[in-house]
């Protein structure tokens, strides 16, 4: 019968609990040692096979832990470069070049807060990119895929999580279902300062006329944002008192859950109106004009980077002259037609590995995409038509370091 105050078992010391670690560790050794012995084992004791059992049950919890510690410390690190907007704002890049791994860091990011952006796949063709600390509401985001095949990619949504920005991408192959791709996305959050610039979201395809002042759009002139609807899938974007912005380059990138493709027709600044016009025309996998949401950015120079019109489709080899044309080294950029739908496009002293490239389909209807083979060189560009085939076109291409 137990005493009342009494412990079932006296309290053991340090001085115990090393003699107790002592005898296991002699045990588990005499039973290795037995094990692997010449000659005849000795017949199994239930001590013995008892410590046996405890140093393989810790041997498979502590080895697996040891492994995965030293497996993450080899990988390689995440290439994180300067965002050339960090002191006017925030800004993000990442290439995604894993598109069936569940979860990743990708290798060449770009983090304007010094944090880390990651990469989810939540769907087969659906994808949700964190940007590390760089949480705001509002702001704009561009994608473009990068694959060899016969990609669609849009933005279906960008919003803060905490302290991160989560966006949102899908993906589709030509028949307008959903499929695994590669592709770069750049999120930007621009306020006063940070150069000519000028962006905004369409939040209602269908109305005719619309001034977006909220805080998925900017303008660095100080001027008002508005978009006109002309017809099914034809909008005109009028960014107010950019009318002195000369050449620059234009990114727009469809926003919703279809294959949708929005490119550019053309842009012009209109002194006498005071702003600056973009005319965008939104269509269907099979290029067929349609309604769209979408996001439109103007931007003139790029610290360290660079951009072009590639508006001369059929010419073997050509240098990009002009307003439309920037090379953040000085130096002069150039297309090159490998094949029809193929294009090379040099980038001196400025492509670097940890880049982010855009493109955008220029005065036509093909869907261009960023083939990643070959791109420490050179950016690699297919055009292909409505059928899936290579076809020569024009597009716009920007390279932000």
């Amino acid at each position: 019968m137990r005493r009342r105050g009494v412990p079932l078992t006296p309290a053991r010391t340090a001085s115990d609990w090393r003699t107790r670690i002592d005898r296991f560790g002699s045990r588990a050794m005499a039973a290795v040692g037995d094990w692997i012995a010449p000659g005849p084992r000795p017949g199994p004791s239930e001590p013995r096979i008892s410590a046996l059992v405890a140093l393989v049950a810790l041997a498979g919890g502590v080895l697996p832990i040891m492994i995965m510690v030293v497996t993450w410390a080899a990988k390689p690190k995440p290439v994180h470069h300067d965002c050339p907007v960090a002191a006017h704002g925030r800004s993000g890049t990442v290439l995604a070049d894993q598109p069936a791994q569940e979860r990743y860091r990708p290798a060449g990011q770009c983090n304007s807060a010094g944090s880390e952006n990651r990469i989810e796949r939540t769907a087969v063709g659906r994808y949700r990119v964190t940007f590390g600390k760089l949480g705001q509401d509002g702001g704009v985001a561009e994608v473009t895929p990068v694959t060899a095949d016969d990609r669609i990619c849009t933005l279906t949504d960008w919003r803060p999580d905490g302290d991160d920005e989560q966006v949102e991408v899908a993906c589709f192959d030509r028949s307008g279902a959903a499929a695994d791709s590669g592709f770069s996305a750049r999120y930007r959050y621009l306020r006063d300062g940070g150069g000519t610039a000028a962006y905004l979201r369409l939040g209602d395809p269908g109305r005719t006329s619309q001034t977006v002042e909220d805080a998925y759009g900017y303008n660095s002139a100080g001027g008002i944002n508005s978009a006109d609807r002309e017809d099914v899938g034809s909008y005109v974007v009028y960014f107010g008192r950019q009318e002195q912005a000369a050449g620059g380059t234009v990114k727009v990138s469809a926003v919703g859950e279809a294959a949708t493709v929005c490119g550019v027709e053309r842009w012009f600044t209109y002194p006498e109106g005071n702003y600056l016009a973009v005319r965008v025309r939104c269509r269907d996998a099979a290029a067929q004009a349609v309604d769209s949401r979408f996001a439109v950015s103007f931007t003139v120079g790029a610290d360290g980077g660079a951009y072009l019109r590639a508006d001369r489709p059929s010419e073997a080899g050509y240098t990009a002259t002009g307003d439309y044309q920037f090379n953040g080294a000085g130096r002069s950029n150039t297309v090159s037609r490998a094949a029809v739908g193929h294009y090379l496009v040099s980038l001196p002293g400025v492509l670097a590995d940890g880049g982010n490239v855009q493109v955008t389909p220029y005065a036509g209807d093909a869907v261009c995409v960023v083939d990643p083979r070959d791109r420490n060189s050179a950016v690699r560009v297919v055009c292909r038509g409505p059928s899936g085939t290579p076809v020569d076109a024009q597009f716009l291409l920007a390279y932000w370091r």
